[in-house]
């Protein structure tokens, strides 16, 4: 019997690697506070709707639970195109909520130039809240933490370049009064950086919840305290 001969170049085509995704680092923007179930294809269409070229997008995923980590990166054509779509794209809604845009990940950033702010009105959006602290220096990233309902939580985040202009956000907006709230400012402490002592008085027991509380219900009673 005449045994077949392969089809030139198909089992070579079967046992080539995959492509690796390209990316360059200089030509890259870091895009965070996506939702749980934004993904690649959805990245990539929204910003090639806008306009942009985009060589691809990328949401990173947990290895463990296979669960998106809120957070990925946008590849461009052009250092160019990746500016201008970082000055004009950054607080844009994706699937109901605000992204980050940043030339960096946020582990990167400087800890001691990270202002917590606390006390937030509920109807403060996180354009507002960045449009709140522009003033102060530049921002870095700015994040307003939010339910699963998208509601605001009362607090966020303002990262900025500097620890100087930290300070004078802090400054100026600590005790001030927002939309009939007097909001918080301060330098946030990541929770290796918080003094013992604190830690170990952190926990409230609470007893008598009713039986058809949710746990953001329950966040929202206590949120107006200080930041859970």
């Amino acid at each position: 019997m005449q045994q077949m001969q392969p089809i030139p170049g198909f089992a070579d085509m079967n046992l080539q690697p995959k492509p690796k995704r390209d990316y360059s680092s200089a030509i890259c923007l870091y895009v965070g506070n996506l939702t749980a179930t934004t993904f690649d294809n959805d990245l990539f269409k929204f910003f090639k709707s806008k306009g942009y070229k985009i060589k691809s997008a990328h949401v990173m995923i947990d290895k463990k639970t296979n669960k998106s980590q809120c957070f990925g990166y946008l590849n461009f054509y052009s250092q160019d195109e990746a500016d201008k779509c970082l000055n004009e794209q950054n607080n844009a809604i994706i699937d109901g909520k605000q992204i980050v845009l940043n030339k960096k990940k946020e582990s990167d950033f400087d800890s001691q130039a990270n202002v917590l702010v606390k006390n937030l009105p509920k109807e403060m959006a996180q354009n507002n809240l960045f449009d709140l602290a522009k003033p102060y220096g530049k921002i870095i990233s700015c994040k307003l933490q939010v339910n699963s309902d998208l509601s605001s939580k009362g607090f966020g985040y303002i990262q900025y370049d500097s620890k100087e202009a930290a300070q004078a956000a802090i400054n100026k907006l600590n005790g001030s009064m927002q939309m009939g709230k007097e909001i918080q400012a301060l330098i946030h402490q990541q929770k290796t950086e918080r003094g013992e002592a604190g830690e170990h008085f952190t926990n409230l027991f609470v007893k008598n919840i009713p039986t058809n509380y949710t746990e953001d219900q329950l966040r929202n009673l206590f949120q107006q305290f200080g930041e859970i």
